[in-house]
C-alpha cells in the first residue's frame, strides 16, 4: 500500500471499532509532508487522526473531495471514540455530502444516531448504506439492533439472520438474533444463538449477559450467575454485569449476595437509574424502609419518568400510614404510564385506608379494567363495596377473588361479613370457618365467629317465621339492638349489655317473639328491621328498643350503626337510619306500637363531623317527635339532653325500666312515669326519661301475670 493513500475506518454496528478495509485513494499527495498527514490520518492514535486529518482537511481544494470525505470519516471515528459525539456527527455529514456514495459515512453516523436514540434516522442511515452496498452484514446488523428499539422484532429478526448469511464468523448478529428471540418468548432459542456468539467469541461480555437473561427468564438461576460470573471475571468494570447478577441472586433467595452487586454496580456507574431502582428493591424486600425510600428518590432524581420507582416509593409510604404522599406518589406513577394496572389497585387500596370509599372503588375497578386477573385487587374492591353497604357488589367481588385464589382467607373473612350484613348467617359462619382453616391465627374471623355462634345461639327460639297464637294470650313482639363495638369512635361499654337485660325481660313478661342483635352495620340494621316488620304487622303490640349513639340535625333523629363515619353531616342520611325507618317498622301493629331509644349519649360523631352549611342544626340529644296512632316514643333522656351510661353493667334507664317492666299488673304509661322518677333520683336530676304520643283511654298492661 502506498503510504499517501488514505485508510478509510469503519464501525460495526454497536460492537467496537474495528478495521474492516482500506479506502485506496486516486490522488497521491506529491510532498513528504502530504504523506506523513495521511499516514496520521489513517492511524490507530486518536490524537494522530485528528492531527494528520484536520491538516488535510485545511488543504481544502488542494484535495480532491472523495480524499477529504476519507479524512472526514476518520476524524469522525476519533472524535466519537473519544466521546464527542456531536464533532463526530458534523464530520460524518461532511463526508456525506462530499461524497454520497461513500456507504461507511452512512454507517458511521447511522451507529451514532443509534446510540444517541435517533432511531428513525438511524434506519434511514443503515439502509442507505446498505442501497450502495448490500453485501455489508455490519449494515444488517446495526439496522437490526436499531428496529429491535423501535420494537419491530420480526423485522430486526430478519437484519439479524441476513447479517449472519453474509458474514457467519461474526458474534455480534448471533447475539442480536438471541436476543429478539428472548424478546419474542423463544428463551430455548436464543440461549441457542447466544451459544452460537460465545463459541465464535468466548470473551464476548455482552453475549454472555445475553444467554445469562435468558437462563434468568427461565428460573434458571444457578446458569445465569454461572454467565454472569463469566462476564465480570472478562470485564470486572461492568456495572450492567454485576446489576444482573444481583437480579438473579435476589430472585434465587439470597438477598445479601444482591445486595452486595447492587452496590457494586452503584459504585460503578452512578449514572443509572435502574441500579438504584434494584437496590432500592433489595432493601424494600429486606425491610430497609428508609434505605429503600432513599434509593427509589435517587431513581427519581436520575430518571423522573421511572414509574415503577414512583409506585414502590408510595408503598413504602402506604405502609407507613402516610396515605396523601403515598397517594401522591401512586397518581404520578399514573401519569407516566398510565396502563400500569397497579398503580390504580394501590391508589385504590389507599383510598380505601382513608376512608374515601368511592375513590376507591373507581381506582380498583381501572386497575382490573387493565389486569382482571388480580385476586388482592377483587379483594380490596370487595371490601370497598362492603363499606359502602353495596353488598351484592361485594359478594360477587370476593366471589371472583375466592375463584382466583382459593387460598385467600381475607376474602373469606370479609365475604362472611357481607353474608352476615345481609343476615345470612348459615354462609357467614361457614365462610368465617373457611378462613380459620386458612389460617389458624386471624383473630378477627375467631371473634366474628365466636359472636355468630352466641348470637345464633340466643336466636334459637327467635326465628322470624310468623308466630301462632295460643291461649288467647296477646301476641307481643319485640326487637332488641345493641350497638356498642363502633368501628370509627370509643365503644359503648354496656349497650349489649342493656340490651341483653331487656330482651330477657321482655321474654319473662310473655312477649312471643324476642330478636335480639347486636353491633348492627347499617345494612344489617335494615334488613332486621325488614325481617321484624313481617312480625309487627301481625302483632298486637310491636316494640323496638335501641341502644347506642344517635344524632340530630334540622330537627330529624337518626340511630347510628356500628359502620358509620359521618366525616360530615350531609353523610348522616346515608349512614344512619332514621327514626322514622322504625316508626314505619312498627305502624301495622294493631294495638300498642313502642319505640324506646336509649340512644342520647353524649356523641363522639360530632367533634370531628364537618359541617356543610353554618345555619344547620345539629342537636346534643335527640329533638322531640309527636307519634301519631296509639304509638309511643319512650327517650332515656327527655330532648336535649344526655343520657348517661352509668357505672355498673346496666344503665340508670334500663335498671329502672327492667324493675318496673317485671312488676306485675302496671300500665305501660305507669311503667315509664316510675322509669322517670328512679332515673331522676339515680342522677341527681341530671336525666329525665320522657315519653312521647297518646294512647286513648285504654289500659296497655305490660306484665299482665
Amino acid at each position: 500500500m502506498h503510504s499517501g493513500e488514505g485508510v478509510v475506518k469503519y464501525r460495526q454496528g454497536l460492537s467496537p471499532a474495528v478495521w474492516v478495509g482500506l479506502f485506496m485513494a486516486i490522488w497521491l499527495p506529491a510532498s513528504a509532508a502530504a504523506q506523513s498527514e495521511w499516514a496520521n490520518c489513517s492511524s490507530a492514535d486518536a490524537a494522530r487522526i485528528i492531527q494528520g486529518c484536520s491538516a488535510i482537511l485545511s488543504m481544502a481544494n488542494k484535495v480532491p473531495a472523495n480524499q477529504r470525505a476519507v479524512a472526514y470519516v476518520n476524524r469522525g471515528i476519533a472524535y466519537y471514540d473519544g466521546g464527542e459525539l456531536a464533532k463526530a456527527r458534523v464530520d460524518y455529514t461532511a463526508a456525506i455530502r462530499l461524497d454520497p456514495k461513500r456507504a461507511e459515512a452512512f454507517q458511521n453516523r447511522a451507529d451514532l444516531e443509534l446510540r444517541v436514540g435517533e432511531i428513525d434516522a438511524a434506519i434511514a442511515d443503515y439502509t442507505q448504506v446498505l442501497t450502495l452496498d448490500p453485501k455489508i452484514a455490519s449494515a444488517y446488523n446495526g439496522r437490526g439492533n436499531s428496529l429491535r428499539e423501535k420494537g419491530q422484532i420480526d423485522g430486526a429478526l430478519a437484519d439479524y439472520n441476513q447479517a449472519i448469511r453474509l458474514d457467519p464468523q461474526s458474534p455480534f448478529a448471533y447475539n442480536g438474533r438471541g436476543n429478539v428471540l428472548r424478546d419474542k418468548g423463544l428463551i430455548q432459542e436464543a440461549i441457542k444463538s447466544y451459544n452460537e456468539a460465545i463459541a465464535l467469541d468466548p470473551k464476548y461480555t455482552t453475549a454472555l449477559i445475553g444467554r445469562a437473561n435468558a437462563f434468568s427468564d427461565k428460573g434458571e438461576w444457578e446458569n445465569a450467575i454461572k454467565d454472569y460470573d463469566s462476564a465480570i471475571a472478562l470485564d470486572p468494570k461492568d456495572a450492567t454485569a454485576y446489576n444482573n447478577r444481583g437480579t438473579a441472586h435476589q430472585n434465587h433467595g439470597n438477598l445479601e449476595r444482591a445486595l452486595a452487586d447492587y452496590n457494586t454496580a452503584v459504585t460503578l456507574d452512578k449514572t443509572r437509574a435502574a441500579f438504584y431502582f434494584n437496590r432500592a428493591l433489595g432493601y424494600h424486600l429486606k425491610g430497609e424502609a428508609d434505605r429503600a425510600l432513599a434509593d427509589y428518590s435517587t431513581t427519581i432524581q436520575r430518571d423522573p419518568s421511572y414509574a415503577y420507582a414512583y409506585h414502590n416509593r408510595g408503598l413504602l409510604f402506604h405502609a407507613k400510614g402516610d396515605f396523601d404522599r403515598a397517594i401522591a406518589d401512586y397518581t404520578k406513577a399514573m401519569q407516566i404510564n398510565a396502563n400500569y394496572a397497579q398503580s390504580y389497585v394501590s391508589r385504590g387500596t389507599a383510598y380505601l385506608r382513608k376512608g374515601e370509599f368511592r375513590k376507591a372503588v373507581d381506582d380498583l375497578r381501572q386497575g382490573l379494567r387493565l389486569d382482571d386477573g388480580q385476586p388482592a385487587a377483587r379483594i380490596a374492591l370487595g371490601d370497598a363495596y362492603a363499606k359502602l353497604r353495596m353488598n351484592d357488589d361485594a359478594r360477587s367481588e370476593l366471589d371472583r377473588a375466592i375463584a382466583l385464589d382459593s387460598g385467600a382467607s381475607e376474602a373469606f373473612l370479609l365475604r362472611a361479613r357481607v353474608f352476615e350484613a345481609q343476615g345470612r348467617f348459615d354462609q357467614a359462619a361457614k365462610d368465617y370457618e373457611a378462613a380459620l382453616a386458612l389460617d389458624p391465627q386471624l383473630d378477627s374471623a375467631k371473634q366474628a365467629l365466636a359472636s355468630l355462634q352466641a348470637a345464633t345461639k340466643r336466636a334459637e327460639t327467635a326465628r322470624l317465621e310468623k308466630p301462632a297464637t295460643t291461649g288467647g294470650r296477646l301476641n307481643r313482639v319485640a326487637l332488641v339492638i345493641g350497638n356498642g363495638e363502633y368501628e370509627t369512635v370509643a365503644r359503648l361499654p354496656n349497650a349489649k349489655n342493656d340490651a341483653s337485660v331487656l330482651a330477657k325481660a321482655f321474654q319473662l313478661i310473655g312477649f312471643r317473639q324476642v330478636i335480639e342483635v347486636s353491633d348492627q352495620t347499617r345494612e344489617a340494621m335494615l334488613a332486621a328491621l325488614r325481617r321484624f316488620r313481617e312480625l309487627a304487622d301481625t302483632a298486637e303490640w310491636a316494640v323496638i328498643y335501641y341502644a347506642g349513639h344517635a344524632i340530630e340535625i334540622d330537627g330529624v333523629n337518626y340511630v347510628i350503626p356500628v359502620d358509620a363515619r359521618l366525616a360530615a353531616d350531609r353523610d348522616v342520611p346515608d349512614e344512619a337510619v332514621g327514626l322514622s325507618r322504625m316508626l314505619d317498622t312498627v305502624d301495622h301493629a294493631k294495638q300498642l306500637k313502642l319505640i324506646i331509644l336509649d340512644a342520647c349519649r353524649d356523641n363522639p360523631f360530632l367533634t370531628k363531623m364537618k359541617v356543610a352549611y353554618a345555619s344547620r342544626s345539629i342537636g346534643r340529644g335527640l329533638a322531640r317527635v309527636e307519634p301519631e296512632g296509639s304509638t309511643l316514643v319512650a327517650y332515656a333522656a327527655k330532648h336535649g339532653q344526655v343520657a348517661l351510661d352509668g357505672m355498673g353493667e346496666n344503665s340508670p334507664f334500663v335498671t329502672a325500666l327492667v324493675k318496673h317492666m317485671l312488676t306485675p299488673g302496671l300500665e305501660v304509661r305507669k311503667v315509664f312515669g316510675l322509669v322517670r322518677d328512679d332515673v331522676l333520683a339515680a342522677t341527681g336530676r341530671a336525666q329525665e326519661p320522657f315519653i312521647y304520643g297518646t294512647l286513648g283511654g285504654d289500659d296497655f298492661v305490660i306484665n299482665p301475670k
